[in-house]
């Protein structure tokens, strides 16, 4: 038996749509095929009851109702009322944006304007005939009109003016309307009139055709509408009246909305639901509800104010289809276009259909297949259809049935999937295994090696061979006698295949459960993984554009290049970045894999189209058709607190000292889908790159140093437009932190150095003169004792020696060793005298003594001496002096004394950082071995090498016999 059923608003699956210019709702689509979501009181709206929907031109959508004025940013409502918001009432009434973009409020006891974040409230007090307000509406100058009670008035910013009976045709006003070409309407009990250069001239004087009027709204062709309580009434730009009800397809006689979109669709919100009008009759569809209020936003995104909720009606790149529809489930399992372009729908429980431009045909029969599970839809060669069911193989030619049950010894009768190949051969996919089917005998090519692990897709291959995935035993690769099964042993991901499909490359895609996308080439498997950036690891359906694969999930759909693919098996790329479809693109369901055992079951129809069966509904989308240009986000910053307490949002506010934690909270506005908006930010004077906030809308920062800072908001969306925002604020320094508190420190640690460094001077001058004092003190003590001593005992030894007879020769030589050792003795003593007064430093500086000095040292003599010292001198320290001098005079004395030297040279000079002192001898020279070991004699080498050790320097010496000698000291100097 076969029934007809006609269903005109499925004609649209099989229409191409061009979306080029479309940028309100589809008007080909069905009222349920729009992806609707609805927010209540439990998403944090005031009241579910809607009287009034507006959107500024900020992006934010306001919302009326009887609990106050709700502030909508596509993420959460923020909440205005007599309390909070300073309304005169919470009861809204009426909402119009006016050009300078004010808000507008209409409450039941004033009016209230939202500018600048501010709201003034007009009573009567200033001037409105009427506190409950009725309607509004803020035409292209700038005036409001407003219906107060049933009176009309007029507000130009400064003044109210009240028109009153005399001058004004109506007792009672009910709306008024200023359409596209700036031309006010006004409805009430008499009919309506058109203001015009301060004149209204009625234009329709039969309001009963209405009833009581609710809204106006005129039309791209002059055509003016008029909703009420009796239904709706178009007057034509010639005058003529057409009248519309329930008979012409509205829900319900009682339109309390009206809103013409920007492709000139007309909408009606009724007692009973929406409508859309569609030549002369309205098409109506979703839930029964009392509309009272309808707008499109600047997204082409439709809203429905109702009495149970705020729904969005949005228009997405995917199309579903289901019982809503007029389909007879919502659980479709396989779809098929067979040779002629025919669509064949296999479902879950409902039997199979057949998509025409005119409706679907259901086919049922007297074996029950209305009612039977299809899994795989096929066709044989000789243009028969073959129905993989519960029940066996269904075989269709023309009108004709014929059943073919694989009975097993557990009494199993499915046939998962059937392929007849290109050499006539017929394969079965078996809970038991593949088998062909020869006749009417079954010859089973292999068996599952459980009853669970069945054969659920069949795919035949560019070289005719024949592979068959299983659900647990891997894939089967048949090529005349040849059996072939790779596992996961010989790299495949998964040994559960739900999809085969082999590409013009000749690459063979295979979708597992678990594992991914599988490819096979060259005898060799590449896996694609979630955890390569596939949407999930469980894959159903593999569908090909040309491009890209289109993948059905357990997650949604996602589109991949193959350019991607082929870049990630040859090592070029680490990740995958495919593109991910899911609710937020029209999908009812994420679910676009159907449960075991079905196989795949999407396809791609010759008009380019892209099927794939989800758990609510067929979803279908053309790759190809131009989308609408996405719209940027709107980008704000809500508010900003410091330490708990709200700042300024203008720019350059400054932060206290102290401040510690600084908030910042943000939104960008994309009401058609708020979700897909991804965050960065920046904040200049602390990172220097964007960090990805994803969805995240705030931010906080903990103790940032003082100084000025920038933080930069970027919003955007996947693939489209993006918006930016800035935020300037300086955090001001704590008054250690300031310039003049620095300064001050570091004067102030300045004074102390500059003080401690004066003391220390003084500290040790006071130590120079006292060790100065010990040395005269010394000196004279050796001077008077001593010196004098040995002076003594020289005489003595002369007194002796003159007193002794001539001929005593030893005891005469011992007398004139003992007098050389006196006068030894007491030349030492003299020598310590001198080193201990310095006397050539006192009241000199050093180079001063130098040239006197040397002058001392070589008086008698016949010898040379040249003096040259380098400036500055102030870089030698003055303990430094007093060694520098004695080591010049020992090197000085022993050239007198034993090098017979005509020249002595002695140089000083001095840098930055080193002191070099040279004193060089053009005399005979020694031998230098051993010159400074206590062995050889040189007590005075010896002396000298000390000092230099003191001065933290080094003590060269440079002598051959016959070649002069050289002493060079370097010393380091120390600032």
């Amino acid at each position: 038996m076969k029934i007809q059923l006609v269903c005109g608003l499925l004609c649209v699956a099989l229409v191409y749509v061009d979306l080029q210019e479309c940028h309100a709702l589809n008007p080909r689509k069905s009222l349920a095929q729009y992806s609707r979501t609805t927010w209540n009181q439990q998403d944090g709206l005031p009241q579910d009851s809607i009287t009034a929907i507006a959107q500024t031109a900020d992006g934010y959508l306001w919302l009326g109702t009887n609990e106050g004025l709700a502030r909508f940013d596509g993420y959460e409502f923020t909440l205005f009322n007599d309390v909070t918001g300073g309304l005169p009432s919470n009861a809204i009434t009426a909402l119009s944006v006016g050009p300078d973009d004010s808000l507008w409020i209409g409450t039941e006891n004033g009016l209230a304007r939202l500018l600048k974040k501010k709201f003034h409230i007009y009573t009567v007090a200033n001037g409105l005939p009427n506190n409950s307000i009725n309607a509004l509406c803020a035409d292209h100058a700038g005036n409001l009109w407003i219906v107060a009670g049933a009176r009309l008035a007029k507000f130009d910013g400064k003044d109210f003016t009240i028109f009153e009976q005399e001058g004004f045709i109506f007792r009672t006003a009910r709306t008024v309307y200023e359409d596209p070409r700036n031309v006010l309407w006004v409805a009430g009990l008499e009919g309506v009139v058109r203001f015009s250069e301060g004149n209204f001239t009625p234009v329709i004087k039969e309001p009963t055709l209405a009833g009581r009027i609710t809204q106006l709204v005129a039309d791209g062709q002059n055509n003016l509408w008029i909703a009420g309580s009796l239904g709706l009434v178009r007057r034509s730009a010639q005058g003529k009246i057409r009248k519309f009800d329930k008979r012409d397809g509205l829900p319900d006689d009682f339109v309390r909305a009206l809103w013409l979109d920007r492709d000139g669709g007309l909408w009606a919100g009724t007692n009973s639901g929406l409508a859309r009008l569609d030549g002369d009759r309205f098409i109506s569809g979703g839930p029964t509800e009392l509309i009272s209020s309808l707008l499109e936003d600047r997204e082409g995104d439709l809203w429905v104010g109702a009495n149970n909720g705020l729904s969005r009606l949005r228009d997405d790149i995917f199309t579903v289809y289901g019982k809503t529809e007029g389909l007879p489930s919502d659980h479709p399992n396989t779809v098929f276009e067979d040779r002629k372009g025919q669509i064949w729908l296999g479902f879950h429980n409902s039997g199979w259909a057949l998509l025409s431009p005119n409706g679907y045909d259901m086919l049922m029969s007297r074996e029950g297949l209305e009612n039977e599970e299809v899994f795989s839809i096929r066709q044989s060669r000789a243009g028969d259809l073959m129905l993989g069911t519960r029940r066996g193989l269904v075989r269709m030619r023309g009108a004709d049935l014929k059943t073919y049950v694989p009975v097993d010894e557990f009494q199993r009768k499915q046939v998962f999937d059937s392929l007849e190949d290109a050499s006539g051969r017929l394969w079965l996919a078996l809970p038991r295994g593949l088998g062909e089917l020869r006749g009417e005998k079954l010859h089973m090519v292999f068996m599952a090696d459980s009853p669970e692990m069945a054969v659920v897709a069949l795919y035949e291959s560019n070289d005719g061979a024949l592979w068959a995935g299983t659900y647990g035993i891997g894939l089967w690769r048949v090529q005349g006698e040849e059996r072939r099964r790779f596992t996961t042993d010989d790299g495949l991901s998964s040994n559960q295949i739900r999809s085969l499909y082999q590409d013009r490359d000749g690459t063979l895609w295979i979708a597992t459960y678990g594992g991914g996308l599988n490819a096979f080439r060259d005898g060799r498997f590449t896996n694609f993984r979630a955890k390569d950036g596939l949407l999930s690891d469980n894959i159903s359906t593999i569908l090909d554009d040309g491009e890209s694969l289109w993948l059905g999930t357990t997650r949604g759909i996602c589109r991949i290049s193959k350019q991607q693919l082929r870049d990630f098996s040859n090592h070029k790329i680490a990740t995958v970045l495919p593109t991910n479809y899911g609710l937020e693109d029209g999908l009812r369901t994420p679910q676009a894999a159907p449960g075991y055992p079905i196989a795949g079951g999407g396809t791609r129809t010759s008009d380019g189209r892209l099927w794939f069966p989800t758990t609510r509904g067929l979803a279908v989308i053309d790759p190809d058709a131009p989308r609408p240009p996405a719209i940027a986000p709107i980008v704000h910053l809500v508010d900003v607190t410091v330490d708990g307490k709200p700042a300024n949002l203008s720019h350059g506010v400054q932060l206290q000292p102290g401040s510690k934690r600084i908030q910042i909270r943000y939104v960008a506005i994309h009401l058609s889908a708020p979700e897909r908006v991804q965050y960065s930010y920046k904040l200049e004077g602390l990172d220097t790159e964007w960090v990805r906030a994803e969805r995240r809308r705030e931010i906080t920062y903990n103790s940032l140093r003082h100084g000025r800072y920038r933080f930069l908001l970027r919003a955007e969306l996947p693939g489209g437009p993006g918006a930016e925002e800035t935020y300037d604020f300086e955090k001001l320094p704590e008054f250690y932190e300031t310039t003049w508190f620095r300064l001050s420190c570091a004067v102030a640690v300045l004074s102390a150095v500059w003080g401690f460094y004066q003391l220390r001077i003084r500290q040790l001058g006071h130590g120079f003169a006292l060790v100065l004092a010990e040395r005269e003190r010394l000196a004279r003590e050796i001077h008077d004792t001593l010196a004098q001593g040995f002076v003594g005992i020289s005489s003595q030894l002369d007194a002796v020696a003159m007193a002794l007879p001539p001929d005593l020769d030893v005891v005469h030589r011992y007398l004139d060793l003992a007098r050389k050792m006196a006068r030894h003795c007491m030349t030492e003593a003299r020598h310590s005298i001198l080193d201990l007064r310095a006397s050539v430093l006192e009241g000199q500086n050093l180079a001063t003594a130098l040239h006197s000095g040397t002058q001392t040292w070589i008086a008698g003599t016949n010898i040379n001496v040249r003096v040259d010292v380098s400036d500055p001198q102030d870089a030698i320290p003055d303990a430094f002096k007093h060694h520098l001098l004695r080591i010049t005079q020992e090197a000085v004395i022993n050239a007198v004394k034993h090098a017979k030297a005509s020249m002595i040279w002695v140089k000083l000079q001095t840098d930055a950082r080193q002191l070099h002192l040279q004193i060089i001898d053009d005399g005979v020279g020694f031998e230098q071995f051993d010159a400074f070991s206590s062995q050889s004699g040189h007590f005075g080498l010896i002396g000298m090498r000390e000092r230099a050790s003191r001065l933290g320097g080094e003590l060269r010496l440079i002598s051959h016999p016959g070649q002069g000698t050289r002493i060079e000291l370097t010393v380091p100097l120390h600032e």
